[in-house]
């Protein structure tokens, strides 16, 4: 279909329907993303939910793409690879879809909510997510905000907006932050933790001289692991979080204060207004005097 202005409206095909064998009942759309969003933008190609009426199993290979699979109630579980993992409501599993994978519900039927995605830096994403959670499933404490965002990405596949691909792109960005933050946040592991504690004693003692050694006696951590286990976490190193921290406090005050960068540096833990110039200039791109005016 071509619309006034003669851009192309993608296709859609919405289903919704009891299968021949009776085994589920299922709500899908299968969407065609524009060329363009399958280069340049994370991009749908199927969401829906399903409800199982009997014990049945699903096995894929060679799919491509993600998936991401959201148990609403009930349960069952997933093989991936030869591995098995127990699903019950309120349960994630995020799938590499190139790999052989299954999924069968449980005897008490499941609910679940999924979606097929894919995008240019997807794969990233997702090895980082696996670096996090250590597995491909995890437990959410409200299973509903899933549940919701996936509700929305199908009523934008089933709209007739312009925009729909940048609204789907930045449904499944807001997606996968969750999926992120969850992940992380799980809470089960206690090297994670641990993380969250160094992580939170760096952005409340910012002010003071912190080093891998001072954090190592605070935490009970030799130095070296110490640092490993936060970069394996977080995706970067203690002292770099902890100049991240540190700058954005500096911006904060070169904003909405007339303190000198002498002053400035005392407040936020830099030894001197020229290190402090250094690290703002290497992390900003410009020197603080610089960002000042730009923004006061």
């Amino acid at each position: 279909m071509v619309n006034e202005t003669g851009s192309l409206f993608l296709e859609w095909t919405l289903c919704e329907w009891y299968n021949n064998m009776s085994t589920v009942k299922t709500k899908r759309i299968q969407y065609t993303p524009s060329p363009f969003a399958r280069a340049s933008l994370l991009h749908l190609a199927e969401v829906g939910s399903l409800t199982a009426l009997k014990p049945h199993t699903s096995q894929r290979s060679n799919l491509g793409g993600f998936l991401l699979l959201a148990v609403k109630s009930g349960s069952g579980m997933v093989e991936i690879e030869g591995q098995q993992y127990e699903l019950a409501g309120g349960d994630v599993a995020f799938i590499d879809c190139s790999k052989p994978y299954s999924h069968r519900t449980g005897d008490d039927l499941w609910t679940v909510y999924w979606a097929h995605f894919d995008g240019p830096a997807l794969l990233a994403i997702y090895n980082k997510f696996i670096d996090r959670s250590g597995k491909p499933v995890f437990a959410t404490q409200d299973i509903t905000q899933y549940i919701d965002l996936l509700h929305a990405l199908y009523e934008i596949g089933a709209g007739a907006s312009y925009v729909r691909d940048m609204s789907i792109n930045t449904m499944l960005s807001s997606l996968l932050e969750k999926v992120m933050r969850d992940c992380w946040n799980e809470g089960k592991s206690t090297g994670n933790t641990k993380v969250e504690k160094i992580r939170l004693y760096m952005e409340n003692h910012y002010m003071e001289s912190i080093t891998l050694e001072s954090m190592s006696k605070e935490f009970f951590m030799e130095k070296t692991y110490l640092a490993h286990v936060f970069s394996r976490a977080t995706g970067t190193s203690p002292i770099k979080y902890l100049s991240v921290v540190r700058i954005r406090k500096v911006k904060e005050l070169l904003r909405f204060t007339n303190d000198t960068l002498a002053e400035i540096a005392k407040q936020t833990g830099f030894s001197t207004e020229q290190y402090l110039s250094r690290v703002f200039k290497d992390m900003e791109g410009i020197p603080p005097r610089e960002y000042r005016k730009r923004w006061k």
